[in-house]
């Protein structure tokens, strides 16, 4: 019974198999189909996904815009909180000496040169001694807002400062605070804080013009981060701000309308309604358009996508007047716009906005291919950092300008560019030439100030060649000119293949330093200490000698300041003095009262644990500290008196001894005899090759040493190397001698044997 049914609804006089065309028009609907899904579900949901991406990174590229813009005025404020931190009139003020500096330092002035909105100092104790809020035309207290601001820092506040963008109450601010020191940099004077109320139209006035996209600050929750949110007319995207210490509180927000996007769906919903009134009338009329007029115009787009991802300046072929040469246009007008900001992006990268010459990256682009490039100079200006706490921000930008402008217009001989922050390059094309000499003469004449005039002494390298050169490798010349002038404190340094030799000898003991003490390639050599009346050793000090098996013998003069340079001598110090612990350590087995002097290089002494990692040596070692002295020069306590008073004083604490070396060869200072914690001094060689008792450095040798005897501190004399140096030590009452004449460096083991 049903398959009579069936049969009838078949062949039926009103069924399917009594109509060839309704059999086709059914086929063509079966076949159409699967068509129909593509065109108006697959193809649109590809194009949407593919608008998503380029919306996504149109955010990416607006975010990093604005985030730009924003960090240009918090480093601003940053500098402008430096200038007062180190600045020795407001050190006085938190240590109460100097009462006026309020009303002359924080007029409307100060906040209106500076662009900020909020100031405050505390003291050394954490006291609140000023806090301003700039109101109108006027400065008005505002303790409870400072306090605010104050209370998001970092406690203990790094020494560099702290800065970035914190929520108070439902205002955003951006602030900088620093710790207060003089000029120099020393002391520790309180904090120094400067803020900003970013409102939006402060925020607005931050931003490059766009009407492209609005932005704005928003509250970030406590885990909050980076989101990125698709509204069906616009995207907004959030990207959290830094704040001086903790997670982000604030998060810069973008709003971007979904211009393409609403394009593009306009276009995709035109494209359904004219496939579907196609189909409707026509199965066959339709089957033939969407071959001829879709698919192969889409094929043809997908082929321009494709190669645009090759080529960014291909476009899409817009002349078809349907929607989609609608969406053509839109694609196409949305490519040419990344295109403008991908070359305004490009542009900055090659230009240095101060100056408006070209960059490193600039120069590397435009010269690399270049084969007329023949010179290559580089001047630094030296102590730009100093001229800047001096003389203020505007006068270094001035200055960087003017330097640039003195060097050249940027023409096709002659291409000046601005490689750091303070230096700048010169470079010339054949046939154009230079006189280093003469072009460092004309940058130097005087700068003029509103009071007179500023004179600076540059440095520079230059490196020239007769024959083309790769721009890269003339530009490491000028580097290596350049690094030379500086290591030799002279004005100009020309390469030549001497500092290339140089150069490279350095990196290839750079090199090879790494690992010279696990191949045993390092030694330590010991020089007696002996007393001057009666002749007796009462220490040695430990000398590292490295032995290279292809470079022979490496003095210590040589590889010392390049394990400096490289950090490698932490472990070469860490070496020499476990090294010299143990060995001396040994040696008591023989000479009951061994003492052993190491030397302390100026890098680990700026170590903020140095004198814990002394300590720590001799406990893992079980050796006492009243066996060790170590050495330390006047130049390495200098760098930084404080610290290295801190060092010192613990492990004078501890028991181990301290020596002042080479006291005498450089500018010393008798006050340093008094303001170190020291045990003895050791007098430079230089007092006994000059030191006749009626020479003026002979007078100078007597009164060292009684100075120093006063003070309770024992003397050295180093480079002792005849009976009669030794005399004149004995007369002037020199306690100990040092030098070839009581023996020369040896080993520990040879020395041991013949002690006296």
């Amino acid at each position: 019974m049903s398959r009579v049914g069936r049969r009838w609804w078949w062949n039926g006089p009103d069924g399917p198999g009594q109509s060839l065309r309704l059999q086709v028009l059914m086929l063509l609907g079966l076949l159409a189909l699967p068509t129909l899904v593509v065109m108006l579900v697959v193809i649109p949901a590809l194009m949407d996904r593919r608008f998503r991406q380029i919306e996504r990174e149109q955010v990416q590229q607006y975010s990093q815009i604005a985030r730009e813009d924003l960090e240009t005025e918090e480093r601003r404020v940053s500098l402008f909180t430096l200038n007062f931190s180190q600045w020795t009139s407001t050190f006085e003020f938190t240590a109460g000496r100097n009462p006026a500096f309020q009303t002359d330092a924080f007029g409307t002035s100060t906040f209106m040169g500076g662009g900020v909105d909020y100031g405050g100092i505390t003291g050394p104790g954490g006291q609140l001694l000023t806090a301003l809020r700039f109101e109108g035309d006027r400065v008005v207290p505002a303790q409870r807002t400072v306090r605010a601001l104050l209370a998001q820092l970092p406690v203990p506040l790094p020494r560099d400062g702290v800065r970035g963008f914190v929520l108070v109450g439902s205002q955003a601010y951006l602030m900088a605070a620093r710790s207060i020191t003089r000029d120099d940099g020393s002391g520790r004077g309180g904090v120094m804080l400067f803020a900003r109320l970013l409102t939006q139209p402060a925020l607005s006035d931050l931003m490059h013009p766009s009407g492209t996209y609005s932005a704005q600050l928003t509250a970030l929750p406590a885990d909050g981060g980076t989101s990125l949110l698709f509204l069906p007319r616009e995207v907004v995207g959030v990207t959290p701000l830094a704040a001086p210490s903790g997670s982000p509180q604030l998060g810069l927000q973008l709003t971007i309308p979904r211009a393409v996007h609403l394009a593009g769906q306009d276009a995709l919903w035109q494209l359904r309604l004219v496939l579907l009134l196609v189909t409707v009338a026509a199965s066959l009329a339709f089957m033939a358009f969407l071959n001829l007029r879709v698919l192969r115009v889409l094929t043809r787009y997908v082929a321009d996508t494709q190669r645009v991802a090759r080529d960014p300046t291909h476009r899409l072929e817009g002349s078809n007047r349907t929607e989609l040469g609608v969406l053509a246009r839109t694609i196409n007008d949305l490519l040419d716009h990344l295109q403008g900001r991908e070359d305004q992006l490009r542009e900055r990268t090659l230009r240095d906005e101060l100056t408006g010459a070209y960059s490193r990256a600039g120069l590397t682009e435009l010269l690399r291919d270049d084969a007329t490039v023949r010179s290559a100079l580089l001047v630094e200006v030296p102590r730009l950092q100093e001229l800047s706490g001096l003389y203020g921000t505007a006068f270094v930008d001035r200055l960087t300008r003017e330097l640039a402008d003195r060097l050249g217009s940027a023409d096709r001989e002659k291409v000046v560019g601005r490689i750091s922050s303070n230096g700048l390059a010169l470079i010339t094309c054949a046939p154009a030439q230079i006189d280093p000499e003469q072009t460092l003469a004309d940058l130097e004449a005087p700068f003029a100030l509103r009071e007179g005039e500023v004179t600076l002494k540059l440095v520079a390298g230059y490196s020239q060649s007769a024959y083309p050169v790769p721009f890269s490798a003339l530009l490491r010349q000028a580097s290596l000119a350049l690094q030379h002038a500086i290591d030799q404190r002279e004005h100009l340094g020309v390469f030549d293949e001497t500092m290339l030799r140089r150069s490279q000898y350095g990196h290839t003991l750079e090199t090879q330093l790494q690992g010279a003490a696990q191949r045993q390639e390092l030694s330590l050599m010991y020089q007696p200490i002996s007393d001057v009346d009666s002749g007796r050793w009462v220490a040695v000090e430990a000398l590292l000698r490295w032995q290279h098996p292809l470079l022979g013998a490496v003095p210590p003069g040589t590889f010392i300041p390049v394990a400096e340079r490289s950090g490698q001598i932490y472990q070469l110090g860490d070496w020499a003095l476990q090294t010299a612990l143990r060995e001396t350590q040994a040696a008591r087995a023989l000479w009951p009262e061994a003492h052993v002097n190491v030397n302390v290089s100026p890098v680990q002494l700026l170590m903020p644990d140095y004198a814990e990692r002394v300590l720590q040596t001799l406990t893992d070692l079980h050796v006492s500290p009243k066996l060790l002295t170590v050495e330390v020069t006047e130049s390495t306590v200098m760098q930084d008196v404080e610290l290295a008073c801190r060092h010192l004083r613990l492990l004078r604490e501890a028991g181990v001894r301290v020596a002042l070396d080479d006291f005498g060869s450089g500018h010393s200072s008798l006050s340093l005899l008094t303001d170190l914690p020291l045990d003895t001094v050791k007098l430079d060689r230089s007092f006994l090759r000059e030191g006749a008792p009626e020479t003026a450095r002979g007078a100078l040798l007597r009164n060292t040493i009684r100075l120093a005897r006063d003070l309770q501190l024992s003397t050295v004399a180093e480079g002792v190397e005849d009976e009669a140096m030794l005399a004149l030590l004995r007369d002037l009452g020199c306690d100990y001698a040092q030098g070839y004449h009581i023996s020369r460096p040896d080993h520990l083991e040879d020395l041991l044997a013949m002690r006296r």
